[in-house]
């Protein structure tokens, strides 16, 4: 029976799975999600491998679990701008800029390794979908306030406006230069949706 390194099982299951997640994402990041294996993370916790089955059934839930342990800072963010910015273009503009921090956080870096995971169990692969649609749900809402009684296609538009903070998150990340590229990406954007 494993020692118990807390004041009870709760706590020591939420501190080992915060060592298993810890050693994932750095393993992960240094040898890429292929090149890691159960074994090689068991090792980094100093756990048996047996045991850290009992934690998580195989990689693709390890990664996951660090995807979503990083993403929570910004998904809380996302959620929270409806009821902190009413106004839909101020809403927008922090939209953009949590984009630019999450595409420039250490976060992005895990996410990215999502794409390595092939056959991903459904569970899985409903929750990466609803990872991904959530910024899109958010700006899209606002561009459809924005937008209520023009004859403008919102879907498009929230499609041009999805693909301008792809480029900036490139040059972001390229440069290092994210107050720059904030600044730029909320101008071309308001003046592609007041325009």
């Amino acid at each position: 029976m494993p020692r118990i390194e807390a004041a009870n099982i709760e706590e020591h299951v939420r501190l080992q799975t915060g060592r298993i997640l810890s050693a994932a994402t750095q393993l992960f990041r240094d040898l890429g999600y292929r090149g890691t294996d159960m074994e090689d993370i068991a090792q980094a916790v100093g756990l048996a491998r047996n045991s850290l089955y009992r934690y998580y059934p195989n990689k693709d839930h390890i990664l996951l679990a660090c995807v979503l342990r990083d993403m929570v800072p910004f998904v809380e963010e996302l959620k929270s701008l409806e009821g902190r910015y009413p106004d839909p273009l101020p809403r927008i503009a922090a939209w953009l800029d949590t984009q630019i921090e999450i595409a420039t956080s250490p976060a992005h870096a895990t996410m990215e390794l999502m794409g390595e995971i092939r056959e991903a169990a459904p569970e899985l692969r409903k929750q990466i979908i609803a990872l991904h649609s959530l910024p899109n749900a958010v700006l899209e809402g606002a561009v459809t306030e924005l937008l209520k009684g023009k004859r403008r296609d919102v879907q498009l538009v929230t499609a041009l406006v999805a693909g301008m903070v792809e480029a900036a998150s490139r040059q972001a990340i390229r440069h290092g230069n994210k107050a720059a590229v904030k600044r730029e990406l909320r101008r071309m954007v308001e003046s592609v949706l007041i325009n």
